[in-house]
């Protein structure tokens, strides 16, 4: 769908020069050539081409460059008019532009600056130029406008809806695997890891209780090595099922990992501090904790604009706090996001909470605390 949404844009991007190619034409055929308009036409062809074809990241979003672009589009329009009406041609294109290089109100603005160049080519009945712009185009072409935004906003909030689920879907059989694996290391610590240790102990005991000379010390000797050879490889598997980064690291180690990596993606001073003093925490707690800190970083990536992050983890005697503050612009918490709902969720079925704290240009806070 994202590929489909590219390739009408560069058609709604190319269009302008098929109709400045037709206007040129049906000019130098039919009209006395003057070195005016085809100059215009050629900045004209150039402008577009690189504030549009050239930049398509700065449609609708880059607001300094597009005003610049449009008012450029319509001092070169302006120019070929004034000087022959065929160029009438070329204006269609000019009220798609508005939509495509506009943001918001703006664009509507642009479609009513629009209109004002019917009133340019020589010998222009004024009267009914006004009736048929005010009366008939102008408002036909910001019905169709308000129309097709509206309908780009709702295909862009389904895609966004469908691909926020399928990502939730991939991470809850993620979380599945990872509560799977947990229950398994721990099933295996509580057993098998602490039979063994019985094991070992026993036999250093028996051990102890042999002479130097008992042919059976040496059996238990052996017994003895082949248990703590055992108890070291179930330790082994016990650290091998850990999650991701805590695989071979704590918690703390796994968040500043998480945190350099995010920085090195996204080219934005991101801090990490750990206080209070680290300890093993429940692998559930920890994996909680890890995708809270991923949660709130991939949203700061995404939609902060943030020039800086600071992440903090917290060991307190029975609590682990995560905080996660940017500068970025800031959101209305009345709009819910999935990662944040999804985050709440799992940290809520730690008996843990989420606050977030944040206002439009007041940056965000997100404070995650799990009971251990």
């Amino acid at each position: 769908m994202l590929e489909q949404e590219h390739r009408w844009n560069l058609v709604w991007a190319l269009v302008p020069y098929g109709l400045l190619a037709v206007a040129t034409g049906v000019y130098l055929v039919f009209r006395p050539v003057a070195v005016v308009p085809l100059v215009a036409v050629a900045v004209l062809a150039a402008w577009h081409w690189w504030f549009v074809i050239a930049h398509p990241q700065w449609w609708e979003r880059r607001l300094g460059p597009m005003v610049l672009y449009f008012a450029g589009l319509l001092a070169c329009t302006a120019v070929l008019l004034v000087h022959d009406e065929v160029f009438g041609i070329f204006v269609p294109s000019c009220y798609g532009l508005a939509f495509l290089a506009l943001p918001g109100r703006l664009a509507y603005a642009g479609v009513v600056a629009v209109g004002g160049l019917w009133f340019l080519p020589p010998d222009t009945d004024l009267a009914s130029t006004l009736v048929i712009n005010a009366g008939l185009t102008t408002p036909m072409v910001v019905l169709i406008g308000w129309i097709m935004r509206a309908m780009e906003r709702e295909a862009i909030r389904r895609r966004e809806i469908n691909e926020r689920l399928t990502e939730l879907s991939a991470e809850n059989a993620r979380l599945q695997v990872l509560a799977e694996r947990a229950r398994v290391a721990r099933e295996m610590h509580d057993t098998v890891a602490q039979g063994l240790t019985g094991i070992v102990t026993q036999l250093e005991v028996a051990e102890e209780l042999t002479g130097p000379d008992d042919p059976v010390r040496g059996r238990i000797a052996t017994a003895r090595r082949l248990a703590r050879d055992s108890l070291v490889e179930v330790r082994r598997s016990i650290e091998a099922l850990h999650p991701g980064p805590l695989r071979d690291a704590r918690l703390g180690e796994a968040v500043e990992r998480t945190v350099a990596g995010w920085r090195e993606a996204h080219d934005v001073l991101a801090t990490c501090t750990v206080t209070g003093e680290p300890r093993p925490l429940p692998a559930d707690v920890e994996v909680a904790v890890l995708r809270a800190a991923q949660e709130a970083l991939a949203n700061a990536g995404k939609h902060a604009a943030a020039g800086r992050v600071d992440v903090t983890l917290s060991y307190m005697e029975d609590l682990v706090v995560l905080d996660v503050v940017d500068d970025g612009v800031g959101f209305d918490r009345s709009v819910r996001g999935f990662g944040l709902t999804a985050m709440e969720e799992r940290v809520g079925l730690l008996g843990g909470t989420v606050a977030v704290e944040s206002a439009p240009g007041g940056g965000t806070a997100v404070t995650v605390t799990v009971p251990l």
